[in-house]
């Protein structure tokens, strides 16, 4: 019987639900383990964590809290190292696509909610092309991480495609505006090749895409929070969380590394004719890289050596 269970029916309520309170505030301190990990071991660790605090006490002491979180990370770091070098480095990846994938997203919502339809480069009668891009991103991007047949996903991405290539012919741009449409579709053919491959990855990832998504939505709706605050502070934060996790799974900060690197791309893109936006790209992009290669080492020293049979 844990702490959390009532010994006697004569038990002062006030007690009881202290220890319902200090039960479920240990329960969620286990979020620090992996799901299997939890799985298999929770309810030991949640009653040794009980048994260990004292009376009277709503929360655990700090040393247990400290020493939980610890082995927490000790047993994430011992999880990725289950895995390739390879399929680690599919995941990052694949989580910086969605990353860019996403902030097109809000684009195109952004096109359709708030410019004008007599606009020169976006009238009525391209909105729905605007309006199936954004819905087969986000499928795209959902797809490759849930879809049980890689046919799925690979059509999806061929939908959205050319969904963002017509809508790139339709508004009538220069290169300044096919150029990064064109980029978006090498994102979703990336997304399309490195998702059906063996073992891919957890479908939790998602949470990066959709925080981009949904912190930048009010941006997109003209809400009048700023730039700052809608999207680079979600990034910053997202990265300062990766760089603090990088000793224990370096694919975040890997993922973010991604994001960055396809987003820098974009300038040249934009830039095709006249080479300048290549020129303004290259000192960002070349940060972006020299940062990549030791987190893509640390990354493989995480690693399995060969796969787990």
């Amino acid at each position: 019987m844990t702490r959390g269970e009532s010994t006697n029916d004569d038990r002062d309520p006030a007690a009881a639900d202290q220890m319902t309170a200090l039960e479920r505030r240990a329960r969620r301190l286990l979020l620090v383990y992996p799901p299997d990990y939890r799985r298999d071991r929770g309810e030991e660790i949640v009653g040794t964590l009980l048994e260990a605090t004292p009376e009277g006490r709503g929360w655990p002491r700090v040393r247990d809290v400290r020493a939980l979180a610890l082995g927490g990370l000790k047993a994430r770091a011992a999880q990725n190292r289950q895995r390739t070098a390879s399929a680690n480095l599919r995941v990052a990846i694949m989580a910086g696509l969605a990353m860019y994938l996403r902030y097109w997203f809000t684009g195109y919502v952004y096109s359709i909610q708030w410019v004008s339809p007599h606009s020169a480069w976006l009238d009525g009668s391209n909105n729905w092309t605007a309006i199936m891009a954004a819905v087969l991103i986000s499928a795209t991007i959902v797809l490759a991480w849930v879809a049980p047949r890689a046919v799925t996903v690979l059509v999806c991405a061929l939908a959205a495609s050319a969904a963002v290539v017509l809508f790139a012919l339709e508004i009538g741009g220069p290169a300044a505006v096919l150029g990064p449409r064109l980029l978006q579709v090498v994102a979703l053919a990336g997304l399309a090749v490195l998702a059906p491959r063996a073992g891919h990855s957890s479908r939790h990832w998602l949470w990066l895409p959709g925080v981009m998504a949904v912190s930048t939505i009010p941006f997109a709706l003209n809400v009048g929070y700023g730039w700052f605050l809608t999207s680079a502070l979600p990034l910053l934060v997202i990265a300062v969380a990766g760089l603090l996790w990088v000793a224990v799974d370096a694919r975040l900060i890997v993922a973010v590394l991604t994001f960055l690197a396809v987003t820098a791309l974009q300038m040249p893109a934009a830039g095709i004719r006249s080479g300048i936006g290549m020129l303004a790209a290259l000192p960002f992009l070349g940060v972006v890289l020299a940062l990549a290669a030791p987190a893509i080492w640390l990354l493989r020293r995480q690693s399995a050596r060969r796969p787990v049979s």
